[in-house]
C-alpha cells in the first residue's frame, strides 16, 4: 500500500511539473507587454506614412493590455527594405513591429535587395489601410482624359514624360504593365518622393506623374492638378469620378499597408497585437481622424492579409518576368 501511495505521488509531481512547463508560455504571455513596444516606421518624422502610424499608434496602445506604450522608430529609405529588415532582424517577443508596403515584401525580394526571401519571412498582425495612386497632369494639361494621353503616348514614343518615386516599386510596376497591355513607350522620370514628383509636375518638368491619393487632394480641389486615371484596385471615395485602369480594360495594381512582426511571435502575442489593432480601427474616433488624412481604412486579418500579399506576389513576379528583370 505505502509503495503504490508513493507511486501516485510521483506520477502526480511528474503530471504537475509537466502542466507547469506546458503552461509557461501563456503565463508568461498574460504580462505582456511588460516593456514599451518599438514600431518600426519606414518613413522620416513628419512624412506621410510617418503621420498615419503617429495617428493609430495611441489607439492601438490603448487596446493593449497591462497599459501598453508605443514608441515610434523612423528608419527611412531603400524602399522601406531597412525599415523592414531591422523588423526581420529583431527578437520574436512581441517587442518589435513595424509598418510595411507591398514594395518591400512583393517586389524587392525578387530582386535580391533583401536578406529576406519575402512576406512569408514574417508574422502578419494586420493590413491597416489601403491607398489608392493616381496619374495626376497639371490643370492645364492639353490632356483632358487617360485616353488622351495614351494616344498621344502611341503616336510619339517616348515623349510622354511620367513622374514616378523610385524605380520597381508600387508605382513603376504598374506603368509597367500598362506600357505593355497598350503597347506604348512612356518616358518615366524619377523622384526621391511624391512631393518631389508634385513639384516637377507644377513646374511643367514632366506630363504626368504618379502619386497617392491624400497627396493631391488640396491641389485637385483648387484646379492646379488634375487625376486622369486611377493606377490601383482600391478607389477613394473623394474622387469618384477618376476611371480606374480597371474600368478601362486594364489589370489594376495594388498598394496596402500593414503591420508585421518577426517571424516566431507566440501565438498569444500575435493574437493580442492582432486585436488591438482590429480593435482600434474600429474606433469611430479614429476613423474620423483618418479620414480627414485621407486614409482609405481597411482592416484585414492575418489571413487575408498574407492571401492579399501572395496574389500580389504572383502578379509582380510576373510583371518583372515579362519586361526580363527576373529569368
Amino acid at each position: 500500500m505505502f509503495r503504490l501511495l508513493e507511486t501516485f505521488k510521483v506520477q502526480a509531481a511528474v503530471l504537475a511539473s509537466a502542466a507547469v512547463i506546458a503552461g509557461a508560455a501563456p503565463a508568461l504571455a498574460q504580462g505582456y507587454p511588460e516593456k514599451p513596444i518599438t514600431w518600426i516606421v519606414p518613413d522620416g518624422a513628419g512624412g506621410g506614412l510617418d503621420s498615419v502610424v503617429r495617428t493609430i499608434a495611441p489607439y492601438v496602445a490603448r487596446n493593449l493590455p497591462n497599459d501598453a506604450t508605443i514608441v515610434l522608430k523612423n528608419l527611412p529609405g531603400a524602399t522601406q527594405t531597412i525599415a523592414v529588415s531591422a523588423v526581420h532582424d529583431a527578437r520574436p517577443d512581441g517587442y518589435t513591429i513595424g509598418q510595411a508596403s507591398v514594395a518591400p515584401l512583393t517586389i524587392m525580394p525578387h530582386l535580391g535587395k533583401t536578406k529576406y526571401d519575402g512576406y512569408e519571412d514574417f508574422d502578419l498582425i494586420a493590413n491597416v489601410f489601403d491607398a489608392a495612386h493616381y496619374m495626376v497632369v497639371p490643370g492645364s494639361s492639353e490632356f483632358d482624359s487617360f485616353e488622351q494621353l495614351l494616344d498621344y503616348a502611341k503616336a510619339h514614343p517616348g515623349e510622354v514624360k511620367i513622374g514616378i518615386d523610385g524605380v520597381f516599386n508600387a508605382q513603376h510596376l504598374p506603368l509597367l504593365g500598362l506600357e505593355q497591355a497598350a503597347d506604348v513607350d512612356l518616358n518615366e522620370i524619377v523622384y526621391q518622393s511624391s512631393a518631389e514628383t508634385k513639384k516637377a509636375l507644377l513646374g511643367g518638368e514632366i506630363d504626368a506623374g504618379i502619386m497617392p491619393s491624400h497627396i493631391i487632394v488640396a491641389e485637385e480641389d483648387s484646379g492646379s492638378l488634375r487625376a486622369v486615371v486611377d493606377m490601383m484596385e482600391v478607389k477613394a471615395d473623394y474622387l469618384p469620378d477618376v476611371p480606374s485602369l480597371a474600368d478601362l480594360g486594364y489589370t489594376p495594381s495594388q498598394l496596402f499597408v500593414g503591420v508585421i512582426a518577426p517571424k516566431g511571435l507566440p501565438q498569444d502575442i500575435r493574437d493580442t497585437l492582432t486585436g488591438a489593432v482590429e480593435a482600434a480601427l474600429a474606433d469611430p474616433e479614429l476613423d474620423a481622424m483618418l479620414a480627414r488624412q485621407g486614409v482609405l481604412v481597411n482592416y484585414n486579418g492575418p489571413e487575408e492579409y498574407s492571401d492579399r500579399l501572395e496574389r500580389l506576389d504572383d502578379v509582380n513576379r510576373r510583371i518583372l518576368t515579362d519586361f526580363g528583370v527576373l529569368k
